[in-house]
This record gives C-alpha cells, sequence and structure tokens, in this order.
C-alpha cells in the first residue's frame, strides 16, 4: 500500500498499510495544526465580511463598508482554497490561477476600501494603484501555465505585490498628512502586514533558489508554536484586521452619536418653528386666511406670518431663505422675531423690509432671504413690498410687484412700495417657489402656467398639487379673501 504526500511534492511511501495510514493521519493532523492560524483567520474574514455586509445594509450610503466585506469575504476564499491544497493527494497549477482571480478582485476591494474611508480623490495615485492591483497576479496565470519555475514565480511575484502595496501605504500617507484620524491608526498595521508579506515571498524565492535556507523562512512561519504555530504573515495580518475593526466600529459609532446630535438639534429648531410659525391663523373678521407650510425636510427655510392690525386690517408676510436644513431653519427665528417686532413700529412694507434687511446684513453666511410683505385693510386697500420673492396672485392672475434686493445682501437696499386693490369675494395668494419649482420623475417642473392655473383654489390644494407633482424645497402658501359681508368703514 502507498499514499502521496498532502499538497504539491508530496512522496510515495510503500509499506504495512496500517502504518502507512497511521503516518497519513500523523502528516494530516500536522498539517490541520499548520493551518490553524490561517484558518483562525479564514472564520474571522467570513465573520467580519458578514459584519461589514450588514453595516453597508443599514448605512448604504456609507460604500467604505461594502467594499470592506467584499474584500474580507473574498480573503476568506482564498485561505479555503490554499487550504484545499494542502489536502489534495494530487494537485493542479491552475489552482493559482483562480487564487490570483481572486487575489484580484479582492486587492481592488481592498483599495478601493481605503480610497473610500479616507476619501482619496481620484489622482494619479488611485489609477496607478488599480492597475496595479489588476497586474500583481500575473505571475500567478504565468505559473499555472508552466511559464515559470518556482523560484521565478516567487520572485517575480514579490516584485509584482510591491507596487501595489506601496500605493496603498501612499494612499494612507497622503491621509494622514491632511489631519485623519483614522490613517494615523491605520498605517503603522498595514505597512506591516504588507512588508511581512513582502519579505516573506522574497525569502521563499531566495530559499528556492538555494541563496538562503529553508530555516529562516520555517522560522519567519512558526514565530509563535504554541498553543499553535502561527506565522509572522498571520499575526500582521490579524494586527490589521484589530486596526480595521477598531476603526469601523468607532466610525460607526461616531456616526450614530453625531445623527442623535443632529436628531436633537432638529428637533428644538423644529419646536422653535413651530412657536414662531403657529398653525393657528388670527381669526379677522374682514378675511377669510389660509395659510399652509410643508417643509421639504424635518424643519425648513421658507416663513409666513400673518399678524392682525389695530384697524382691523392684515399684515402679511412670506419668505423664503436660501438653503435647506439646518442653517436654513435657524436663519427664520431671526426674521420672524424681527418682523413681528417692526410691526410694533410701523405698518409700511417698504420700511419693514429695510429694516429686516438691516438685521440679516452680515448673517446670512453668503445666502440670502427672499420676502413679500402686505399691508392689507379691511376695505381692500394694499400696499406691498417685495425683496426678491416671487409675485403674489391676485384673482388668477400673476400680479407684478416692483422688487428690490433680497434681504442681506446690500446695505443700502431700498424697496417701493406699490398699492393694488382686492375686491370682495377675490383671492390673493401668496407661494414660495416650492410650488412653481416642484419637479415631475421626468424631471419636468410644475411651473408657472399650473401655479397661475390653480391660484384660485385654497392653500391646502396649492400645497398638496405641488407635493403630488414631486416637491423638492420648502412650500408655504398663504390665502387671503376679502369676505363680502363686511361692514365698509365710512369713507
Amino acid at each position: 500500500m502507498g499514499f502521496g504526500g498532502a499538497g504539491p511534492g508530496g512522496r510515495i511511501f510503500i509499506g504495512d498499510a496500517g502504518l502507512l495510514n497511521d503516518r497519513k493521519d500523523a502528516a494530516m493532523l500536522h498539517q490541520f495544526r499548520d493551518d490553524f492560524a490561517g484558518n483562525i483567520l479564514l472564520f474571522a474574514y467570513f465573520l467580519v465580511g458578514l459584519a461589514g455586509l450588514g453595516l453597508f445594509l443599514l448605512r448604504r450610503q456609507e460604500r467604505e463598508y461594502l467594499w470592506f466585506a467584499l474584500a474580507e469575504l473574498l480573503n476568506a476564499v482564498a485561505i479555503a482554497c490554499a487550504d484545499d491544497l494542502d489536502f489534495r493527494p494530487s494537485w493542479w497549477q491552475g489552482h493559482w490561477a483562480l487564487i490570483g482571480c481572486l487575489g484580484v478582485i479582492t486587492s481592488i476591494c481592498f483599495f478601493m476600501f481605503f480610497v473610500v474611508l479616507l476619501k482619496q480623490r481620484r489622482t494619479s495615485i488611485y489609477w496607478i494603484g488599480l492597475a496595479f492591483a489588476v497586474l500583481a497576479p500575473v505571475p500567478s496565470f504565468a505559473y499555472s501555465l508552466n511559464l515559470l519555475s518556482d523560484s521565478m514565480w516567487i520572485g517575480t511575484t514579490a516584485l509584482a505585490n510591491l507596487p501595489y502595496a506601496a500605493c496603498v501605504i501612499v494612499v494612507i500617507f497622503l491621509a494622514v498628512r491632511r489631519g485623519n484620524l483614522d490613517a494615523r491608526l491605520l498605517l503603522g498595521p498595514v505597512a506591516l502586514s504588507y512588508f511581512v508579506g513582502i519579505v516573506d515571498f522574497v525569502i521563499v524565492g531566495l530559499s528556492i533558489a538555494g541563496v538562503t535556507k529553508w530555516a529562516l523562512y520555517v522560522r519567519l512561519n512558526q514565530i509563535v508554536s504554541w498553543p499553535f504555530p502561527a506565522s509572522a504573515q498571520n499575526i500582521a495580518d490579524f494586527l490589521m484586521q484589530i486596526s480595521i475593526l477598531a476603526i469601523l466600529v468607532l466610525r460607526f459609532a461616531r456616526t450614530r452619536r453625531d445623527e442623535e446630535r443632529h436628531a436633537s438639534e432638529l428637533e428644538a429648531a423644529r419646536a422653535v418653528q413651530q412657536v414662531l410659525v403657529p398653525e393657528d391663523i388670527p381669526a379677522i373678521p374682514a378675511f377669510r386666511i389660509q395659510s399652509v407650510y410643508k417643509p421639504a425636510e424635518e424643519v425648513g427655510g421658507d416663513f409666513s406670518q400673518i399678524i392682525r392690525l389695530p384697524d382691523g386690517g392684515l399684515l402679511a408676510a412670506i419668505g423664503d431663505v436660501s438653503g435647506k436644513g439646518m442653517p436654513a431653519a435657524m436663519t427664520v427665528p431671526l426674521l420672524i422675531g424681527t418682523l413681528r417686532t417692526l410691526a410694533h413700529y410701523t405698518e409700511s412694507p417698504g420700511e419693514i423690509l429695510a429694516a429686516m434687511n438691516q438685521r440679516m446684513l452680515g448673517r446670512t453666511n453668503g445666502g440670502f432671504t427672499t420676502c413679500l410683505v402686505m399691508r392689507i385693510a379691511p376695505d381692500g386697500k394694499v400696499i406691498a413690498a417685495n425683496a426678491g420673492h416671487l409675485a403674489p396672485y391676485l384673482g388668477g392672475v400673476e400680479r407684478e410687484i416692483e422688487s428690490g434686493l433680497p434681504l442681506g445682501l446690500a446695505a443700502h437696499s431700498s424697496y417701493s412700495e406699490t398699492g393694488i386693490t382686492l375686491n370682495a369675494n377675490e383671492q390673493l395668494t401668496l407661494l414660495t417657489d416650492g410650488v412653481v419649482e416642484a419637479r415631475g420623475k421626468d424631471g419636468q417642473l410644475f411651473g408657472f402656467d399650473r401655479t397661475q392655473a390653480i391660484s384660485q383654489t385654497s392653500a391646502e390644494a396649492i400645497a398638496q398639487a405641488a407635493q403630488a407633482f414631486g416637491q423638492n424645497d420648502d412650500i408655504s402658501v398663504i390665502s387671503v379673501t376679502l369676505t363680502p359681508m363686511m361692514k365698509r368703514p365710512p369713507a
């Protein structure tokens, strides 16, 4: 009886069947023990890869988790393929071509992980790194076709992997120079892992060529012998895995903390807006008033106010802060507070806008605010002033109001006043550009024609029509109708 030694180069033994089986079992146990550290990494790669995939499913916008998961899972498959060679009584060189293919995809995924994680721009180093990731396994393909000897294969593999490893290190180093904390934690372990891998290849090549003794390679592959053998590469890879996992866990925790803080800030801003942009409209006998506010996000940059005046008239204001989200939302309280304060001292729309403009100077961070203010008397006389806002609709027709610059742009802006008349049963509609700029799935805008066509419907109907078409900005609508059964003041 006889059996072949495990893996390439196995010898044929002849002798007693029982002794040969014992020898075979001992060889298999020895091989299992030698592969133990690698198999721990295999299961670690597999489990960590699944965890990375889970993180990506939770946070699909953060693609670094996907690239990391793919690299880890493919690493696990590559180790499993290498293990398969150790327990085959015969093997074929095409096996190395398969491992080479896995190496190409794994290298690309790992490189993309670092690029996305560290926010590396697509400069020349990006393209060079990808190119060498593809070229690194070429020696393995050549070896599988019997074009290279063992020593040439090992030597050229070391040289082919060196540029790729250098590109990875450069990407991390550039991030370190930009002050990226994650990169500082990664640089040492990643550099150690790639350095040990290159040295391992070089020593194997020199040992095959007879330049150095195999004892040095054996020593590197059994740098730890208890409780199981572990190579320098195993230890370096383990350290790199620990550092990457620590960074990803800290990154996930940091992101969650930032999201919770952001959510808390949004809730506070929403509470402020609910106080300053009340849903209850003051009851003014001479008018039928509707007001609708539908922010595109949790909070928005639109604002509107209906202020009852002592003579039974009203002051209506509507505006839009440039931008979206928190920056715009935090400007709204300042605008509304200013507007309400000014209404105690003047009922002139032009003076109100001029004073609001002065208040907003230097507070817009490069943005601006459009605003339309109207004073509507109980007899239907309207005085309006405009700071770059959309014109109102009167009786279903757009009514042009002479406009000045938006608020916060120029110190000496002035706002002229325009007089119009609101007749009985006639509706005056004020709105923000969230209605006009609603965009459908085909990219088409809601537009001015559609807006004018529905401008005499209720404020709620106008807002819902824009929302149904495709809301992508805050929507505010005010409608004011002069009631017919009102007691006119004596002339």
